[in-house]
């Protein structure tokens, strides 16, 4: 049993608030690993911009303003530089790399950690690729795929397509604009019926119309009352609600963004069984099988194509739709935590396995 710290400042949440609101991916991987290490045996705390102090699936929740730790064998620090010196004596070190790593080497950060020469874990081969020289290294790097929620997990194929539907499900200040500008342009024209569902965690007042609110910023300026129809920003809906959405949506579509590390939105769309036409940039393109589970297309036409293709054919539809089932599955938030396990504690403390893990595999 080993004694686990894990900081985040990313936002103001528990881990109650995974079943209750909707959560970003940072919160919601830190919540899920420290539910699956406590089912490991391990001693966890949390510490993060929460309220109060709160014990949720046998983690310990405390505020960043509570007294600080000494030590523990493991100390992991969610992306920060600036939260390394959290706990004042770790037995052991990590930097938790959930978003681009090039912060790391920033002018008022590298020596922050070059002082304490954390050990990175990092989630995509993007990562890998562009994680500095001038940083401390680690040959090799400790690459653990984000895992993936056992509710989007194990789906059978659908019956029959969804309708015409697209869905963007991240923040729209992630190419929104953009994505809906080729929308009205090159696909809509050729699929009138479609409509593409816009969900994120970036939401307008209640009870202002997103078109009034983001025309001109997050969404074009002056739109058609074509375009204006069918694109329909929601307003936040809980997980089991957006799962559902994905579900019943024939693709997702995605221009990407420099910032994206790992790309859970399409992750998880994929493992749903659902089709991503994406733009080739950053971590996005390591999420979709291009020709075989959807497709990365840089050039607008191209991609327009790819997306009208997939909202009209369904036989295209169905091959990508069972291929995504097949091989986008990711790996289980338990399986996440053993590979955790094993990379940071394993010579210190005997690797356990929770109720959940499958049998390894027979050589």
């Amino acid at each position: 049993m080993a004694d686990i710290v894990i900081t985040d400042t990313t936002g103001g949440y528990d881990g109650r608030d995974l079943e209750t609101r909707p959560l970003g991916g940072t919160e919601t991987s830190v919540i899920r690993l420290a539910r699956e290490l406590v089912r490991r045996n391990h001693r966890v705390t949390v510490f993060s911009n929460c309220a109060a102090p709160v014990e949720d699936h046998g983690v310990q929740w405390r505020p960043v303003t509570s007294e600080r730790p000494e030590t523990c064998d493991l100390y992991v620090a969610c992306q920060h530089p600036r939260l390394l010196s959290f706990v004042k004596r770790p037995k052991r070190l990590a930097v938790w790399v959930l978003w681009q790593p090039n912060h790391l080497k920033h002018y008022k950060q590298i020596g922050k950690v070059w002082w304490h020469r954390p050990i990175p874990v990092l989630q995509s081969l993007h990562q890998v690729r562009i994680y500095s020289p001038f940083l401390p290294r680690r040959n090799p790097h400790i690459l653990i795929p984000l895992a993936l929620g056992d509710d989007v997990r194990g789906f059978a194929p659908l019956s029959a397509p969804p309708p015409r539907r697209a869905i963007f499900a991240s923040n729209p200040q992630r190419n929104l604009r953009r994505l809906v500008e080729i929308w009205g342009e090159s696909i809509l024209p050729r699929v009138p019926d479609a409509v593409l569902d816009v969900f994120g965690v970036h939401q307008t007042p209640p009870g202002v119309d997103p078109w009034d609110e983001w025309a001109g910023s997050l969404l074009p300026a002056n739109p058609s009352p074509a375009l204006r129809a069918s694109v329909r920003v929601h307003p936040t809906v809980s997980r089991e609600t957006l799962i559902g959405e994905m579900r019943g949506s024939r693709v997702m579509l995605y221009l990407g963004h420099k910032v994206e590390a790992f790309c859970l939105a399409v992750g998880e769309a994929q493992a749903l069984g659902v089709p991503a036409v994406v733009a080739p940039v950053a971590a996005v393109p390591e999420r979709v099988l291009d020709g075989i589970t959807g497709f990365h297309e840089a050039d607008p036409a191209r991609f327009a194509e790819r997306a009208v293709a997939l909202l009209t054919d369904d036989d295209l539809w169905r091959r990508q739709h069972e291929a995504a089932l097949r091989h986008q599955q990711g790996i289980s938030w338990s399986e996440y935590a053993g590979r955790f396990e094993a990379a940071l504690l394993a010579d210190r403390f005997p690797i356990t396995r929770s109720v959940l893990d499958v049998p390894p595999p027979m050589a």
